[in-house]
């Protein structure tokens, strides 16, 4: 059994109400999806850590299901998805023809690297700027999310208005990656307010992760009247290594954390007033 596929097991060891919800977190991101699960994450300002949770949550949800993961770069940065991903920071390989009208999921996948955890990345800065133009990626990755049932985008630093309702058309689910502290968790849920208002508009999930150790100054179930599933993502130690951070590499809490992200991006309508 594989450090990713073990992890389960190994947190379900406390009490007996966090046995029952981590098993029902792994419910959800197991259950059968009636259309693919197309998840947006997005971070206000840089230094959020939101490749690191894209590339985590990708992995937790390919070891979990049945069928493709398909994890997107369409971020910039040099810490990107696929250096967070265990890939490196060598060039992508070329975009292979195949991939422009797909007949099936082999070529929906042809010549993508594929992580050890068995997700496909797609690096968006080997293909035609990827990390700038939502038009971009629905070029690229729109013929391939029918033959993947899940792609989980990492659109890096995004303002408001225009680029978050671009996010958003392209998104079931826009995961808003933010700090913990008070000020940057206000922001972020006031993001994921107008994300949800849109027309047709996404589910919308905030990561509050711990980057400053400041979440514990907040009240339990801040945010909650807002309607928009706040998931804590503790301060992880192993993330300041030079290299990637993977599941066997962080606490018991940080790995139940993301757990529950995985299931909150993965629960169809789980926001809907």
């Amino acid at each position: 059994m594989s450090g990713a596929t073990a992890l389960l097991p190994a947190l379900l060891g406390g009490a007996a109400d966090r046995q029952a919800e981590l098993e029902a977190a792994d419910r959800a991101i197991r259950a059968p999806l009636a259309l693919s699960r197309r998840v947006g994450f997005v971070q206000l300002v840089g230094g959020v850590g939101a490749s690191t949770t894209v590339a985590a949550v990708a992995a937790l949800i390919a070891v979990r299901r049945r069928g493709a993961v398909l994890a997107v770069d369409a971020a910039a940065g040099p810490r990107s998805l696929r250096w967070h991903a265990g890939l490196g920071t060598t060039a992508p390989p070329p975009a292979d023809a195949r991939r422009t009208r797909p007949q099936s999921q082999a070529d929906a996948l042809a010549g993508l690297p594929i992580t050890d955890a068995g997700v496909a990345v797609l690096d968006g800065h080997a293909e035609d700027d990827l990390a700038i133009t939502e038009t971009a990626w629905a070029e690229h990755v729109a013929p391939l999310a029918r033959f993947c049932p899940v792609v989980c985008t990492d659109w890096g630093v995004r303002g408001a208005g225009a680029d978050l309702g671009g996010v958003a058309a392209a998104s079931s689910t826009v995961c808003v990656v933010t700090r913990s502290d008070r000020s940057a968790l206000e922001r972020a849920l006031a993001a994921a307010e107008a994300v949800r208002a849109l027309p047709n508009g996404p589910d919308v999930v905030v990561a509050a992760v711990d980057v400053g150790r400041t979440g514990g100054r907040l009240p339990v179930g801040f945010g909650a009247d807002v309607g928009v599933p706040v998931v804590r993502v503790p301060f992880e130690p192993a993330r300041r290594a030079l290299r990637p951070v993977h599941g066997a590499d962080c606490s018991s809490a940080t790995r139940a954390a993301l757990i529950r992200l995985a299931a909150a991006v993965m629960t169809p309508g789980g926001n809907r007033r």
